[in-house]
């Protein structure tokens, strides 16, 4: 007993009124993560959208808002587009931002509201989630690389969703970095406050290799490369964030591959 309630009291300052994420503010919110898109001459993005309500039975026509934000959170673009009924539709991100005329940068986020919200979900007094597939195409390879959504980062107010910790927090990345690959590690902040960020990449004699400390925004994405390594190495990444769970895109050669860490 007296062992338990010790465990519970050291575990308090990392669990205490910091979730992974807040609830909306609004029961009539619905949600999204924040996606990464690149476009440029090597990089295309794709988005799988499928027409939340018609899964539930919901056969009107149906709508979704996607919002694009650049690589400092900002909002540049917006847009709805009807859906499809239970097809899959295929959003071509790169042929939409490339319409717009020249871009800030190669890299940003975007985010996916679906306008209606099922009856069931509601009854439940639960959030209709886009956390589907985002995938990227590399110097016009003929495959492309898919990424799940990972995280209920925004509504559809444009409030961050993502959980703040009191104490800074270590995340080891779920992944060992290889000396005969490049990488691109691209981390989001999804939650309201500003964040100090340390990358470090160290081998396992404990070198460091790589230190890079930046400050993220609200909605920021960052893209740290990684080249050339000496050794099999490790990276950790230290802030205030719950979970700095990052993308990894991993480069062999003319190949690349594309997953959470």
């Amino acid at each position: 007993m007296i062992n338990n309630f010790l465990k519970k009291v050291r575990k308090a300052p990392w669990v205490l009124g910091q979730r992974l994420t807040k609830k909306p503010a609004s029961d009539q919110s619905v949600i999204s993560d924040l996606f990464i898109w690149r476009c440029s001459q090597d990089w295309n993005t794709y988005f799988e959208l499928l027409d939340m309500a018609s899964l539930f039975g919901d056969h009107e026509q149906h709508q979704i808002d996607i919002i694009f934000f650049n690589d400092r959170g900002n909002e540049f673009h917006r847009q709805s587009i009807e859906l499809s009924g239970l097809y899959r539709q295929v959003l071509d991100i790169s042929d939409t931002l490339s319409a717009l005329g020249e871009l800030s940068g190669d890299y940003g986020t975007f985010a996916v509201f679906h306008q209606q919200i099922p009856s069931g979900v509601s009854e439940i007094k639960s959030f209709l989630s886009e956390r589907g597939y985002v995938s990227y195409q590399y110097k016009n390879a003929s495959l492309r690389s898919y990424m799940h959504g990972n995280l209920d980062a925004i509504d559809n107010s444009l409030a961050p969703l993502g959980g703040s910790s009191l104490i800074s927090r270590r995340y080891n990345l779920q992944y060992l970095l290889k000396p005969n690959k490049d990488y691109e590690i691209a981390l989001v902040n999804a939650s309201l406050p500003k964040k100090i960020v340390e990358f470090n990449v160290v081998s396992f004699s404990g070198k460091a290799h790589i230190r890079e400390r930046i400050v993220l925004k609200s909605r920021q994405v960052f893209v740290l490369p990684i080249k050339n390594l000496p050794s099999d190495s490790r990276l950790i990444i230290r802030s205030k964030m719950i979970m700095a769970r990052p993308a990894i895109f991993c480069f062999d050669n003319n190949k690349v591959d594309v997953f959470h860490g």
